[in-house]
């Protein structure tokens, strides 16, 4: 397919990504991965008050160099950058859903930083780690740690407190 027709294509649930000139199905979520979407979401936004950044869901980003399109299940413009739709995100947030791997969020966590994208979180709510894409390296937290953000100066989030939306209320 080509980049034009992925672009007519309506953009109605499920979501598409362009890749390499394929056109491939986002997964579908679990409510453990919608959960903890909204609690990334939340945080984000509080921080985007502070901040002046902008968080979102799935908002498509365009790679212009490699003509790719990518939806990240959660992402943050930090002040000053673009918003427009196919901007690309400060931050990108991918959650594994089933059916996916680790190593094939990895590789997109590794696409977003090598083409613009200042940081990228991959989250697994089945081992309750962040996975840290940054400047200074690949970083694996668990729930006993707090995640500092390089890209989003002052951002900080208690890794306990986030999984512990994936926990049955006592």
């Amino acid at each position: 397919m080509t980049e034009d027709e992925y672009l007519a294509l309506p953009e109605d649930k499920p979501y598409l990504e362009y890749i390499d000139g394929w056109v491939l199905q986002k997964p579908m979520v679990d409510a453990n991965h919608s959960d903890l979407a909204v609690e990334l979401v939340a945080a984000l936004r509080d921080y985007g008050k502070r901040s002046g950044g902008r968080a979102g869901i799935e908002r498509r980003a365009h790679f212009a160099a490699t003509r790719n399109y990518r939806l990240p299940d959660v992402c943050f413009f930090a002040s000053g950058r673009p918003t427009e739709n196919d901007s690309l995100p400060t931050l990108a947030v991918e959650i594994r859903s089933p059916g996916q791997t680790a190593n094939e969020l990895r590789a997109k966590c590794r696409f977003f930083r090598a083409n613009g994208v200042a940081e990228c979180w991959l989250v697994d709510p089945r081992l309750r780690t962040v996975e840290l894409f940054t400047n200074d390296g690949e970083f694996i937290l668990g729930t006993d740690q707090t995640l500092v953000s390089v890209a989003l100066s002052g951002f900080e989030l208690i890794l306990g407190e986030l999984f512990a939306v994936l926990d049955p209320e006592a």
